[in-house]
């Protein structure tokens, strides 16, 4: 277990710098002047000189580089000219909504798929095992803002159940807070139902096919059923644990749009309010903070895998 951690934190190091490298020069190796873009056209020569002093854009680039670098290790990603408020400050306000839409997102699906997936997967190619995947195959084919849209039209402006925009924290009580994020969540969740239903139907269908345990419980007479959700669907879920780690990036962007759609204040609404206000410095630490985020979370899968895989750490 030592090894295999010891090896992928070794791993993460390199992995994190490139990260930190290639969204520090993407941004700051764009065409023009930071400081005019900050200050608008109409600025003038004296307050566009004093705050390239400021920002320290009249040094070379790698020098700027390793000031901001010792500066984010430290938990400081800059200060935005255009808010006049830390980056960092920024983030960790807008943090919580969209942890709380995505792990949401993450567990509806997941509890949604796996009744559906042992249902379809106790009678492959059969009517219901059919039905079910076309469902998730149209479900994938639907873009979150779409699905989105029709929920706000039918379940907000329609039935009036939940309201179509605005997110209420949890400080002013769970029930408005579930009712606020419900259409967001639902939303996501969608595609991550359709994700996890193809996965887990395809791995316990695997399974049941050509694993030899599954034949000795038979033997041993234990139920289909038992044999489902006893032996097979644990193994299974190893492969839904991989799949979560590698949904996270793609979650995340999803999130931008769905934040954007139902004035949700999470990181994505923040991103997007601020490349159109030409915040370059907000739109720095948001990119890095997301892009490290995401390594640590195939950090943290890993180690799950580890913890689940005994074959991992006796390779190791």
């Amino acid at each position: 277990m030592t090894t295999v951690l010891g090896r992928r934190v070794v791993q993460l190091i390199p992995v994190l710098l490139g990260v930190t490298v290639l969204s520090y020069l993407l941004l700051n190796l764009l065409p023009g002047n930071v400081a005019v873009t900050i200050l608008g056209p109409n600025a003038s020569a004296q307050a566009i000189a004093k705050l390239t002093r400021e920002m320290g854009l009249n040094q070379p680039v790698y020098l700027r580089y390793l000031h901001w670098l010792w500066h984010a290790l430290h938990g400081n990603l800059g200060y935005s000219y255009v808010t006049n408020q830390s980056v960092t400050a920024a983030i960790v306000q807008s943090l919580p909504v969209t942890l709380e839409i995505i792990f949401s997102a993450q567990v509806v699906g997941i509890i949604c798929a796996l009744p559906f997936a042992l249902v379809a997967a106790r009678n492959p190619n059969g009517l219901v095992d059919s039905s079910l995947s076309a469902l998730a195959y149209s479900t994938v084919a639907v873009p979150r803002f779409l699905l989105g849209m029709i929920l706000i039209l039918l379940l907000a402006a329609y039935w009036h159940l939940f309201p179509a925009t605005g997110f209420t924290p949890l400080t002013q009580g769970v029930v408005a807070n579930l009712r606020s994020v419900a259409l967001p969540v639902m939303s996501m969740a969608a595609l991550e139902f359709a994700l996890y239903f193809r996965v887990l139907r395809s791995d316990i269908v695997e399974q049941l096919a050509g694993e030899e345990y599954v034949v000795t419980a038979a033997a041993k007479g234990a139920g289909r059923g038992r044999v489902l959700v006893r032996h097979v669907l644990r193994n299974a879920l190893l492969s839904v644990v991989t799949v979560m780690g590698l949904n996270f990036g793609p979650l995340i962007s999803g999130a931008v749009v769905i934040e954007v759609l139902f004035a949700l204040p999470g990181i994505g609404h923040l991103l997007i309010n601020s490349i159109l206000g030409r915040d370059v410095v907000m739109v720095q630490g948001i990119v890095v903070f997301v892009a490290s985020a995401v390594v640590f979370i195939n950090l943290l899968v890993d180690i799950i895998y580890t913890l689940l895989d005994p074959r991992i750490r006796y390779n190791a």
